[in-house]
């Protein structure tokens, strides 16, 4: 994602810095950077740095001969990944911002951007790519076939069981795997549930270096979201999964897995029956989805659209 939000300072007009809440501009060493008007007229300078962000609270600019007073945050670093990350932030919270800010107001706005900038530890990210990919392809794939709503229900709550909630009752937990035979993992509470309807999608990949990126797949969703909110939650993903347009990540054969793609009610997958056990927690094991019968893809669309939350 490359734009050209960012000017330098001296590229800015002044009437801009007369009336903008908000004005990106490039530092002198080509880091992208945002003033944010001040709400009110302080003198005392707060400074911090953050993992990935540099900020001047109650700062002072000067254009023209006049004096202004901005917040300014920087990013700290100067690769494509970190100016790909500071360019959602600005265009899914900074812009969003229409009114002057208090230091204390910007002070919690910086704690939501740490969010947007966290990468998951290199131990942790291979597993991390491969399923992100699975439940993008996912989502992609019942989007493409008519159900559009689709991209507002995943990951709605951060904390939930599983990866998409359609409604109170309806939910669907994303299984990927790259071996050949179709079995996941699962948390016995995904699994056994006597509340809710759990549906789980299934997929299967196979490494192609002439394959899709999944870099190359967040492009995609991120070109279908329309909530400023949903886009922002995706921009942070993709900076988890620490992709960019440099790291574009692992490939696989896009045809191919659209092909496995195989949707499940829960109830008809292998798992134990032992219901809720007081005292015993965190029961998990391996299912061999292939065991079971999966659900037509036009009954399964029928059915999310007839749950009339099609169009919230």
């Amino acid at each position: 994602m490359t734009t050209n939000t960012y000017r330098y300072l001296s590229e800015i007009s002044s009437q801009e810095f007369q009336n903008a809440p908000v004005l990106p501009f490039r530092s002198e060493d080509g880091r992208p950077c945002v003033l944010i008007r001040n709400k009110k007229e302080k003198t005392v300078v707060q400074t911090g740095t953050t993992d990935n962000i540099e900020y001047h609270l109650n700062s002072t600019v000067e254009k023209d001969g006049s004096k202004y007073c901005f917040h300014i945050i920087s990013c700290i670093k100067n690769d494509q990944a970190a100016k790909e990350q500071f360019e959602i932030a600005y265009q899914y919270l900074f812009k969003k911002i229409k009114y002057p800010q208090t230091d204390l107001e910007i002070t919690k706005l910086i704690s939501s951007l740490e969010q947007l900038f966290k990468v998951t530890p290199e131990a942790d990210k291979k597993k991390l790519q491969i399923g992100v990919y699975g439940e993008l392809l996912f989502l992609i794939y019942i989007y493409e076939n008519g159900y559009e709503s689709i991209l507002s229900k995943y990951h709605s709550y951060f904390y939930s069981k599983h990866d998409i909630e359609i409604d109170n009752h309806n939910r669907i937990e994303i299984k990927t795997s790259v071996n050949a035979k179709r079995i996941h993992a699962f948390r016995h509470d995904q699994l056994y549930r006597t509340d809710i309807k759990v549906f789980v999608g299934s997929l299967i990949l196979e490494y192609s270096q002439e394959g899709v990126s999944l870099y190359e797949l967040f492009e995609k969703v991120i070109g279908l979201i329309t909530n400023p909110d949903d886009l922002l939650d995706m921009g942070s993903l993709k900076n988890m999964c620490d992709i960019s347009e440099d790291k574009k990540a692992p490939s696989f054969s896009y045809n191919r897995a659209l092909e496995e793609i195989k949707i499940f009610d829960s109830e008809k997958l292998p798992h134990l029956t032992i219901g809720n056990v007081n005292g015993v927690t965190n029961v998990a094991y391996d299912v061999d989805c292939g065991l079971a019968d999966s659900i037509k893809l036009q009954d399964f669309i029928s059915y999310l659209k007839s749950l009339g939350v099609e169009n919230e």
